[in-house]
């Protein structure tokens, strides 16, 4: 090894001593201008990157908003009751509007993005329940562009949350050919036009510029974020409208102009729904930067080539163990030994690749501990969002009970039924914990089914058969509740009778599991639609439950998270004999 690198080493000492400064003068000269070229290039491919993804974002927005204003067109209910609510009675209209407004906050919850959804009747008979309806006088609403920018709710004005400056779709809502309201769908404007806000490099700047059709031709204005917060990113009238002629009059989706007295490489893309342009620049400067430090590297490498004709002879052996210290290196990284640092010595670019390769080695184990950390980051939130899912209308129902409870008759039930829903409420509440005994998730179930209980005309019984050695065992929070509840929904109410849900467990010692089982004597499923859970358990891309509740897959994946990959749910079920639900859990230390 040693006789090849010295071999090695004088190849290399006269490769060197047989180089032309002139020619490498020319290359490096020729080089310097395909790199500003090439970087040019690449100025012009980010500005058009940018712009098509701010483009793309717009659209999602605009499909969104759309999308939520059909759905309420579609809803015949609702038209029909604000056409002719003189045909309804007073009580009839209460709860028509209740169930509506209840309809259009669940589907906001379903679309966060979209903050307010405003529904305007003609009729005065259709009583106002602010924010969501309102009477069609309360704004001049036929003034309004289908589109409006930076729209605020002066009606509102005393609803901070509906106050922001948004986003406005306006459109008209028609009963076969009769007017009868307005449907109104806002978003904020920096969730429509979140790239005006985001920080990016001194040199790069979005633009939105709205395009009016007057009878005098085109007229450009730029759209600015009325939010806290927002960069004034502001253009003379002469760019904005050089920006929007370039957009109407050039195929090419990039040029070069002029912006603040600083030549800058733009892109722009029209979105006709809005009737805006909407541009990313990048100066020039940020390639101009890097050709002068680049002639200064260039100019370096010259003066260390030079040097090196001196010293070559000396330092090439000494240059070329370090090469092979990185090498010896770079195995064992490959053998999977990340925590391998090589000495750093000497002077010259072989102690840079040392250091780099060092570095490196560092990075990736704190790159690996860092993605550790995000996943047990992942599961805190998983748990916070949980926590969090309590059902308002199952809530809502109870204090209902307890109420009519406390007017119809004076005695302990109500006692206990407002003790049970504090212990649930607890509970819940302490999300800091993560782990609880087996014993606290079953009094929270008690708890849980007793108040079910005070809901329904039938009773659920609960039944345990949990050995008391494991009563004491850790296991995640609310890891079973989801299942006692699936089977209230999905098994028990739809027969509306007497029923039973079993909670029990078993042992599985040569694989260190105990499966902790939940049964009910419910509807069951069908064998089709049992494997259609079964395959939606095996895709391991994660999915929330479009109604927001805790879906069986957070939980698969909550266990894979504390236990481990191999600890999968075990799901069985027949049509009308009810559906078992098998939670495995670590069996720790022996078994008594």
């Amino acid at each position: 090894m040693k006789g090849n690198k010295l071999r090695f080493s004088r190849k290399v000492v006269l490769a060197f001593s047989g180089i032309v400064l002139a020619p490498l003068l020319l290359l490096f000269g020729v080089t310097i201008a395909w790199i500003y070229r090439h970087m040019i290039n690449g100025l012009e491919a980010l500005c058009s990157l940018e712009v098509r993804m701010n483009e793309e974002k717009i659209n999602e927005n605009i499909q969104s908003l759309e999308l939520i204003d059909k759905m309420i067109r579609a809803n015949g209910e609702l038209l029909l009751f604000i056409t002719t609510p003189e045909n309804r009675d007073e009580s009839e209209i209460i709860r028509t509007i209740k169930d509506e407004t209840l309809t259009l906050e669940r589907i906001l919850s379903v679309e966060p993005m979209i903050y307010s959804i405003r529904v305007f009747a003609n009729s005065n008979l259709v009583p106002e329940r602010f924010p969501v309806f309102l009477h069609s006088d309360r704004e001049d609403l036929a003034s309004l562009s289908e589109w409006e920018f930076n729209y605020r709710a002066s009606y509102l004005s005393y609803l901070e949350a509906q106050y922001n400056p948004s986003v406005c779709l306006t459109r008209e809502v028609t009963y076969g050919r009769r007017p009868v309201g307005w449907i109104q769908l806002a978003m904020r404007m920096e969730n429509f036009f979140p790239f005006l806000q985001r920080k990016q490099e001194s040199h790069q700047h979005d633009f939105v510029i709205q395009v009016s059709e007057t009878e005098e031709g085109r007229h450009y204005s730029q759209i600015y974020c009325d939010c806290q917060g927002y960069s004034d990113n502001s253009l003379l009238q002469s760019e904005i409208d050089t920006i929007g002629n370039f957009a109407f009059a050039n195929p090419r989706d990039t040029f070069t102009m002029s912006i603040n007295g600083k030549k800058s490489v733009v892109a722009w893309r029209y979105v006709p729904k809005l009737g805006i342009v909407i541009a990313h620049s990048c100066e020039l400067a940020m390639a101009d930067d890097s050709q002068l430090l680049m002639f200064f590297v260039i100019l370096i490498m010259l003066l260390i080539t030079v040097g090196f004709f001196i010293v070559v002879r000396y330092t090439a052996y000494r240059l070329f163990s370090g090469v092979y210290s990185v090498m010896e290196g770079m195995q064992k990284v490959n053998k999977g030994d990340l925590s391998v640092q090589i000495p750093v010595d000497g002077s010259n670019e072989v102690r840079e690749a040392q250091q780099a390769f060092n570095a490196m080695t560092r990075q990736l184990t704190n790159q690996i501990s860092q993605i550790k950390t995000e996943q047990q980051l992942i599961a805190d939130t998983e748990m916070k969002a949980m926590q969090n899912q309590i059902n308002a209308h199952f809530l809502y129902n109870v204090l209902e009970t307890i109420h009519m409870q406390a007017v119809l008759a004076d005695n302990d039930d109500i006692s206990k039924s407002i003790l049970m829903l504090g212990k649930m409420m607890r509970y819940c509440l302490r999300w800091r914990i993560h782990t609880v005994t087996l014993e606290q998730e079953m009094e929270y179930i008690q708890s849980y089914v007793y108040i079910l209980n005070l809901r329904n005309d039938y009773e659920i019984t609960l039944e345990f058969n949990i050995p008391d050695y494991l009563k004491e065992m850790k296991i995640p929070k609310m890891i079973v509740q989801p299942f006692v509840e699936n089977s209230f929904i999905h098994g028990i109410e739809p027969l509306a009778q007497d029923s039973k849900i079993c909670v029990y467990t078993q042992l599985e010692e040569e694989n260190h599991k105990v499966w902790l089982c939940v049964r009910d004597y419910g509807a069951g499923m069908t064998q089709e639609k049992l494997e259609e859970i079964r395959l939606y358990l095996a895709d391991e891309k994660y999915e929330r439950d479009s109604t927001g509740s805790i879906g069986i897959k957070n939980i698969q994946q909550r266990l894979s998270l504390f236990y481990g990959p191999e600890f999968k749910l075990d799901i069985q079920s027949e049509l009308g004999k009810g559906t078992i639900v098998r939670v495995p859990l670590l069996l720790e230390g022996e078994i008594k």
